[in-house]
Protein backbone atom coordinates (compact mmCIF):
# COMPACT_ATOMS: atom_id res chain seq x y z
CA UNK A 1 0.00 0.00 0.00
CA UNK A 2 1.41 3.39 -1.03
CA UNK A 3 1.05 6.15 1.55
CA UNK A 4 1.51 9.75 0.44
CA UNK A 5 2.59 12.54 2.76
CA UNK A 6 3.73 16.10 2.25
CA UNK A 7 7.49 16.52 1.83
CA UNK A 8 9.12 17.61 5.09
CA UNK A 9 8.24 21.25 5.77
CA UNK A 10 10.69 23.96 6.72
CA UNK A 11 10.05 26.04 9.83
CA UNK A 12 9.11 29.00 7.64
CA UNK A 13 6.54 26.91 5.74
CA UNK A 14 5.07 25.60 9.00
CA UNK A 15 4.73 29.15 10.30
CA UNK A 16 3.08 30.33 7.06
CA UNK A 17 0.62 27.42 7.09
CA UNK A 18 -0.23 28.04 10.75
CA UNK A 19 -0.89 31.74 10.06
CA UNK A 20 -3.12 30.91 7.07
CA UNK A 21 -4.93 28.26 9.09
CA UNK A 22 -5.70 30.70 11.91
CA UNK A 23 -6.14 34.08 10.26
CA UNK A 24 -7.08 33.75 6.59
CA UNK A 25 -10.42 35.22 5.54
CA UNK A 26 -11.32 32.30 3.26
CA UNK A 27 -12.43 29.06 4.92
CA UNK A 28 -11.19 26.83 2.08
CA UNK A 29 -7.66 28.18 2.43
CA UNK A 30 -7.77 27.55 6.19
CA UNK A 31 -8.93 23.96 5.63
CA UNK A 32 -6.27 23.25 3.01
CA UNK A 33 -3.51 24.72 5.19
CA UNK A 34 -4.59 22.60 8.15
CA UNK A 35 -4.80 19.49 5.95
CA UNK A 36 -1.23 20.00 4.76
CA UNK A 37 -0.04 20.53 8.34
CA UNK A 38 -1.78 17.31 9.39
CA UNK A 39 -0.17 15.45 6.52
CA UNK A 40 3.26 16.73 7.53
CA UNK A 41 2.63 15.38 11.02
CA UNK A 42 2.12 11.90 9.56
CA UNK A 43 -1.66 11.70 9.31
CA UNK A 44 -2.88 9.65 6.35
CA UNK A 45 -4.93 11.03 3.48
CA UNK A 46 -7.95 8.90 4.41
CA UNK A 47 -7.98 10.32 7.92
CA UNK A 48 -7.70 13.92 6.71
CA UNK A 49 -10.48 13.28 4.19
CA UNK A 50 -12.67 11.89 6.94
CA UNK A 51 -12.06 14.92 9.17
CA UNK A 52 -13.01 17.42 6.47
CA UNK A 53 -15.63 15.21 4.80
CA UNK A 54 -14.05 15.42 1.38
CA UNK A 55 -12.90 12.75 -1.05
CA UNK A 56 -9.41 11.33 -0.60
CA UNK A 57 -8.54 12.45 -4.13
CA UNK A 58 -9.27 16.03 -3.05
CA UNK A 59 -6.75 15.80 -0.21
CA UNK A 60 -4.19 14.24 -2.56
CA UNK A 61 -4.73 17.17 -4.93
CA UNK A 62 -4.12 19.64 -2.07
CA UNK A 63 -0.80 17.94 -1.37
CA UNK A 64 0.27 17.79 -5.03
CA UNK A 65 -0.58 21.44 -5.60
CA UNK A 66 1.20 22.46 -2.39
CA UNK A 67 4.37 20.70 -3.54
CA UNK A 68 4.17 22.28 -6.98
CA UNK A 69 2.97 25.86 -6.25
CA UNK A 70 3.45 26.43 -2.52
CA UNK A 71 1.13 28.73 -0.57
CA UNK A 72 -0.45 30.10 -3.77
CA UNK A 73 -2.21 26.77 -4.16
CA UNK A 74 -4.21 27.22 -0.95
CA UNK A 75 -6.38 29.98 -2.38
CA UNK A 76 -8.99 29.54 -5.09
CA UNK A 77 -8.16 31.04 -8.46
CA UNK A 78 -10.46 33.75 -9.84
CA UNK A 79 -13.27 32.24 -11.82
CA UNK A 80 -14.44 33.28 -15.21
CA UNK A 81 -17.60 35.19 -15.75
CA UNK A 82 -19.00 38.32 -17.22
CA UNK A 83 -17.94 41.58 -15.57
CA UNK A 84 -20.71 43.43 -13.78
CA UNK A 85 -22.60 46.04 -15.75
CA UNK A 86 -22.92 48.53 -12.91
CA UNK A 87 -20.14 49.86 -10.72
CA UNK A 88 -20.53 50.34 -6.95
CA UNK A 89 -22.06 53.83 -7.07
CA UNK A 90 -24.51 52.81 -9.78
CA UNK A 91 -25.54 49.78 -7.71
CA UNK A 92 -26.26 52.06 -4.75
CA UNK A 93 -28.31 54.29 -7.03
CA UNK A 94 -30.26 51.27 -8.28
CA UNK A 95 -30.96 50.15 -4.69
CA UNK A 96 -32.20 53.63 -3.86
CA UNK A 97 -34.52 53.61 -6.90
CA UNK A 98 -35.83 50.17 -5.94
CA UNK A 99 -36.62 51.40 -2.43
CA UNK A 100 -38.44 54.42 -3.85
CA UNK A 101 -40.53 52.38 -6.30
CA UNK A 102 -40.60 48.74 -5.19
CA UNK A 103 -43.75 47.87 -7.17
CA UNK A 104 -42.56 49.06 -10.54
CA UNK A 105 -39.22 47.66 -11.59
CA UNK A 106 -39.80 48.74 -15.18
CA UNK A 107 -39.78 52.34 -13.99
CA UNK A 108 -36.56 51.70 -12.10
CA UNK A 109 -34.97 50.27 -15.26
CA UNK A 110 -35.97 53.38 -17.21
CA UNK A 111 -34.66 55.77 -14.54
CA UNK A 112 -31.35 53.89 -14.44
CA UNK A 113 -31.08 53.97 -18.22
CA UNK A 114 -31.63 57.74 -18.24
CA UNK A 115 -29.21 58.38 -15.38
CA UNK A 116 -26.35 55.98 -16.24
CA UNK A 117 -26.94 55.27 -19.96
CA UNK A 118 -26.77 51.55 -19.16
CA UNK A 119 -29.65 49.21 -19.90
CA UNK A 120 -30.36 46.57 -17.25
CA UNK A 121 -32.85 43.74 -17.41
CA UNK A 122 -35.54 43.30 -14.78
CA UNK A 123 -34.07 39.95 -13.74
CA UNK A 124 -30.68 41.60 -13.14
CA UNK A 125 -32.40 44.25 -11.08
CA UNK A 126 -34.15 41.56 -9.02
CA UNK A 127 -30.83 39.80 -8.50
CA UNK A 128 -29.31 43.06 -7.29
CA UNK A 129 -32.23 43.56 -4.89
CA UNK A 130 -31.86 40.04 -3.50
CA UNK A 131 -28.14 40.58 -2.89
CA UNK A 132 -29.04 43.76 -1.00
CA UNK A 133 -31.49 41.67 1.08
CA UNK A 134 -34.45 43.63 -0.20
CA UNK A 135 -37.68 41.74 -0.68
CA UNK A 136 -41.19 42.44 -1.69
CA UNK A 137 -44.39 40.51 -1.90
CA UNK A 138 -47.07 40.73 -4.48
CA UNK A 139 -50.17 42.67 -3.62
CA UNK A 140 -53.31 40.57 -3.84
CA UNK A 141 -56.50 42.15 -5.03
CA UNK A 142 -59.45 41.23 -2.89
Amino acid sequence: MIVRYVCPLTENQRHTLAEIMKHDARPRARVRAHGILLSSQGMRIKEIAKIYQVDRDTVATWIKKWEKHGDKSLHDQPRSGRPTTLNATEKELAKQYIKEEPRSLKTVVERLAQKTAKRLSISSLKRLAKKARLRWKRVRKS
